[in-house]
């Protein structure tokens, strides 16, 4: 088994508390688990870290940087267009709902790297199947992408209580 790189810090150093929620991505199971404040886990999902730029996350396209992020502005756009919008390169690219990941730790412009999200969808879906609730995970430019349906059904609620907190770790 290899080594993991992840974060080198911790939530409660930013604030986290009831009833705030802790994401970890594993670049390695391709996995995210969600944990409550208490450490209850609250459900595990599909995801992927990888880049469509290779492994190396110090590199633009590649893996998505490990380190710990909070979820910022929301991109809700399953909301704005319905169930069975019309073709829209964007809507393909990021599916229902996209997050702004925030850095905590300068992991992204330590490596001149900027603009990474928590997203579904996928160009490599093709149009609509980007937009289905469990399309498949093509890799992105760096960002993390679940299903269009867990982005929604688990995430979401947890975004509209509290600060939702994501480490990801990378092999």
């Amino acid at each position: 088994m290899c080594a993991l790189y992840g974060p080198k810090r911790r939530p409660q150093e930013f604030g986290f508390g009831p009833p705030d929620t802790h994401l970890v991505a594993n670049d390695a199971t391709e996995t995210i688990k969600g944990y409550a404040f208490g450490g209850q886990l609250l459900f595990e999902i599909p995801a992927l870290c990888k880049g469509t730029g290779g492994d190396d996350w110090r590199f633009n396209s590649a893996d998505t940087p490990p380190g710990l992020y909070k979820l910022g502005a929301i991109y809700n756009d399953i909301v704005k267009v319905g169930m069975n919008p019309e073709f829209d390169r964007t809507l393909r690219s990021f599916g229902w709902i996209s997050y702004d990941m925030i850095e905590l730790e300068s992991q992204e412009i330590k490596h001149g790297r900027a603009g990474i999200m928590l997203h579904g969808g996928g160009s490599g879906c093709g149009w609509p199947g980007a937009w289905q609730p469990r399309q498949r995970l093509y890799a992105t430019f760096g960002c993390v992408r679940c299903h269009n349906i867990d982005l929604r059904d688990k995430i979401l609620p947890r975004y509209k209580q509290g600060t939702v907190y994501l480490s990801v770790y990378q092999d």
